[in-house]
């Protein structure tokens, strides 16, 4: 591809969380965190509903302290081709712990959702973790629709107006 027709991948949506355990518990010494998800795609086979997909995780590990700049931590990457047989599915998707159920949201292609952990050790000496879900795709003029339709359904951060993609 020439510079002039590469797509360039863009913010459609994101839901951060920060972790809202007991103070007392946030303040013990913590050795790592699991970072729970699951993303399944849902579609009909036979008349019937058909999933694929599951729950899976990552370890965080190696806290940043409180003087330095927080980054955010790759857990898991997830990409959708476009795929004419996945034009009718859904993808499934929540963080476990965080989301009080799933979040359930119409596919579209290409699709990049990115799941990515902080974790900061505050000069209280308290754990600060948080995880965030961001969702990222193409924006072609002729799926503008499909495209804020998916950021009203999938967006709690409100980093993107989903009406003017």
């Amino acid at each position: 591809m020439t510079k002039d027709t590469e797509q360039q991948w863009e913010l459609i949506g994101s839901r951060t969380y920060k972790w809202h355990g007991s103070e007392a518990l946030r303040c013990k010494h913590w050795d790592k965190v699991a970072v729970r998800w699951h993303l399944s795609t849902c579609g009909w086979r036979h008349g019937r509903r058909s999933c694929n997909g599951g729950t899976n995780a990552d370890l965080a590990r190696d806290p940043q302290n409180y003087g330095e700049l927080p980054r955010w931590r790759n857990a898991f990457t997830y990409a959708q081709l476009p795929n004419p047989d996945h034009k009718d599915h859904h993808l499934r998707l929540a963080l476990e712990g965080y989301d009080k159920k799933m979040v359930e949201v119409k596919m579209i292609s290409p699709l990049k959702i990115d799941v990515d952990w902080k974790w900061t050790i505050g000069e209280d000496g308290c754990n600060n973790f948080s995880v965030r879900m961001s969702a990222m795709s193409t924006i072609d003029d002729h799926r503008l629709e499909d495209l804020a339709d998916f950021c009203r359904s999938f967006d709690t951060d409100g980093f993107v107006f989903c009406d003017n993609l």
